[in-house]
């Protein structure tokens, strides 16, 4: 299970919110306290429910270190959507319309979701990883 993201950052709420298109600070930090109470109760389950395996997803502060860090990510644009969006930026892409070229580059696809390049440096994380997800990293999930 992976926490929520910095929702403070994204673009539906950014565009709308904050025309300096900064992160909304008190969002994020509502999603952080979210976060805090699903990890108790991850551990919770995990140890009242014999035989399972609860595996956390710290998505949070990574997504968040790639928008104010893009660079280190490849990223050269985190806070606008790769496609044309109604709203300016603000919803879903428009049909029909074409997204941007370099789709590589951007954190968001559209004013609420991640592109592929963040969605595959979470997956490769926490597939290998012990920083991203823990208590064990998927890899180590399968193997036992």
């Amino acid at each position: 299970m992976f926490e929520i993201g910095p929702i403070g950052c994204i673009p539906s709420f950014t565009k709308k919110l904050r025309p300096n298109g900064r992160c909304n600070e008190d969002y994020n930090a509502l999603a952080v306290i979210f976060n805090n109470q699903l990890s108790d109760m991850l551990k919770n389950l995990t140890s009242t429910l014999q035989g399972s395996a609860f595996i956390l997803g710290h998505g949070h502060w990574l997504g968040y270190d790639a928008i104010i860090n893009p660079s280190v990510y490849g990223l050269m644009d985190p806070t606008s959507p790769c496609c044309i969006t109604w709203g300016n930026g603000t919803s879903a892409c428009i049909p029909e319309l074409v997204p941007c070229r370099d789709a590589d580059k951007h954190y968001f696809w559209d004013g609420y979701h991640l592109t592929e390049t963040i969605y595959r440096v979470i997956a490769t994380k926490c597939f290998n990883e012990t920083s991203l997800c823990i208590p064990k990293n998927i890899k180590e999930l399968v193997e036992n």
